[in-house]
């Protein structure tokens, strides 16, 4: 298959596949008759770059992912932490975005007619002041 039409096929410019193969992501393709052919797996490995990608993992963590997925692709394989962990880092996030959506929510309530009077009244729930006092 031509770059043109597993970029077509994928729904991404010929040059993100070019980007990945310039990050190492996917192995270049073999030349028939001078013209770089692409085969399955390097169609299956770019479905999974863009899987990753929708899962929120950079480059450099999906290339770690591919390098221990290739190593061991088992169930318990070395690929398991490396997901453990983008998924800890993303519950994190969550938890602040909720926080931040909690702080917009009571903000968009606030009929205070200061700012003065609108720290002093967050100040008093306990919500909104971090532990480390700042």
């Amino acid at each position: 298959m031509k770059i043109g039409d597993v970029a077509e096929r994928l729904g991404i410019p010929a040059s993100t596949i070019r980007y990945y193969e310039k990050k190492g992501l996917i192995n270049p393709p073999e030349r028939v008759s001078g013209k770089r052919e692409f085969s399955k797996s390097s169609l299956v490995a770019l479905r999974f770059i863009q899987l990753c990608q929708a899962a929120g993992f950079t480059i450099g963590e999906i290339r770690s992912l591919l390098e221990h997925y290739m190593n061991d692709p088992s169930a318990a394989g070395l690929w398991q932490p490396v997901v453990k962990t983008k998924r800890t880092e993303l519950r994190k996030q969550l938890a602040e975005l909720k926080q931040m959506d909690a702080v917009l929510g009571e903000l968009m309530k606030c009929r205070c007619e200061s700012i003065e009077q609108c720290v002093s009244v967050a100040l008093q729930d306990p919500r909104w002041v971090s532990d480390d006092g700042e």
